[in-house]
């Protein structure tokens, strides 16, 4: 079985977070899975067993799509794509694996993805969809295209979720390689507006300080590899979304902040999502506590990992001053040493600390990263490296730094996340 994985905006973390739980989910039960191919776009893997697409979708932050591959069609490097797949759209093929038996109008939508940026992708999808629509109609069905926009190449989840296609039709998605194409159909789709609802509808937030999306919140808490059921500890929960996300991915979660508003807004936010998710009792425990306490303050708890954003000094609006910058780190490299010190007294060994640190961008692809971690590996932390060697070799578009960690950013913020993972050993 082959399957493809449309990834997020920031497709390294999509990635880290996907290998994570992919191992999780197949290798731990001796299931082999083995990597095809795979761009900044998409990735795509071979399992010997049938995966459960719902359940990944509902876990993984970082993956858009989840495409069940149907054939892979040879291509040669000089051909178009739509020459390539010019005998391979017949009006049986695609009622027989496309399109749902429906009775009424029937709907179809065409993203095409690419594994390599040389191939010509312009206008590819409109002519696959107007080539599938003209054979269909010939055959005497009544069918309805949509299509991406002038200046795209794929429909966004919200286009195929509001258009009905998984329910009425499909979505064909076309992944196009050098000399090959897989084409594929759309199995399930990233579930935006319930990503809006857990952080725009919660009753408090705090837009001055910045707060970290859902969806990162998620991939951090996949990164700390938690075992069933294990509770995980955000020392700096702010208004709560981490902890929120933690118990929708089956874990118990701690929260603790040294600022009493912090920890109000907290039980105002998750007694709205305790309400609205239907959240048993005993799922979360909120604390006021400086960072240099939690070891006293959940002394009696087997806290299994600690995943948090933690403090990334003063918001800007535009890149700060070299002194400004120099001494935000030498302030937060003290609050940091104090908080791993901590750490290791209520972590188990081979446990993780999954943590965001301030990293100033200059322009687009050009930061200002915290100058050392050292005074947390000298603790007795490794930084666990997310890609094994082989994967790093398959993916050399991968944007890692030079410690292993991986950069999270919105075009209008000047203070990114650089996000990092600690082993305790």
């Amino acid at each position: 079985m082959q399957y493809a994985f449309i990834l997020g905006r920031v497709y390294t973390l999509s990635i880290a977070e996907l290998l994570v739980v992919l191992k999780e989910e197949l290798l731990n039960h001796e299931i082999p899975f083995k990597i095809l191919a795979a761009s900044e776009e998409a990735l795509i893997i071979e399992s010997e067993k049938q995966l459960d697409h719902e359940k990944l979708q509902r876990r993984l932050g970082g993956v858009i799509k989840i495409v069940k591959l149907v054939d892979v069609v040879k291509k040669r490097e000089q051909d178009s794509i739509n020459f390539a797949l010019q005998n391979y759209f017949k009006p049986s093929k695609l009622k027989k694996d496309f399109l749902k038996e429906y009775s009424g109008k029937k709907q179809f939508g065409v993203s095409l993805y690419l594994l390599d940026k040389s191939i010509k992708g312009f206008g590819e999808p409109k002519r696959l969809g107007m080539f599938i629509k003209k054979a269909l109609v010939e055959e005497g069905d009544s069918i309805r295209v949509c299509l991406p926009d002038y200046n795209s190449l794929s429909l966004a989840s919200v286009v195929v979720t509001k258009n009905l296609l998984l329910q009425k039709g499909a979505e064909i998605v076309v992944i196009a390689g050098i000399d090959r194409v897989y084409v594929g159909k759309t199995l399930v789709v990233q579930d935006f507006e319930d990503y809006g609802r857990r952080d725009y509808q919660r009753p408090v937030r705090d837009e001055k300080q910045g707060m970290i999306p859902p969806k990162v919140a998620q991939i951090m808490i996949n990164f700390a590899e938690l075992p069933k059921n294990g509770i995980v500890l955000d020392p700096f929960c702010g208004i709560g979304t981490i902890i929120q996300e933690a118990i929708l991915l089956g874990h118990k979660a701690y929260g603790s902040d040294i600022a009493r508003f912090a920890i109000s807004g907290s039980e105002k936010n998750l007694e709205w999502f305790r309400n609205r998710y239907k959240v048993p009792p005993g799922k979360y425990k909120l604390e006021v506590s400086d960072v240099a306490s939690v070891s006293k303050v959940f002394k009696d708890e087997k806290i299994a990992g600690i995943v948090t954003e933690g403090y990334l000094g003063p918001m800007y609006s535009s890149f700060p001053k070299e002194t400004e910058i120099k001494q935000n780190f030498e302030d937060l490299e003290e609050l940091w040493l104090n908080a791993f010190k901590e750490f290791k007294k209520i972590l188990p060994k081979g446990a993780h600390v999954v943590i965001c640190l301030p990293c100033y961008r200059k322009d687009t692809d050009s930061y200002v990263p915290f100058p050392s971690v050292d005074f947390i590996t000298d603790l007795g932390y490794d930084i666990e490296d997310h890609f094994p060697a082989a994967s790093k070799k398959l993916m050399p578009f991968l944007k890692l730094t030079e410690r292993k960690s991986m950069i999270y950013d919105r075009k209008d913020q000047v203070v990114a996340r650089e996000i990092l993972t600690f082993i305790n050993n």
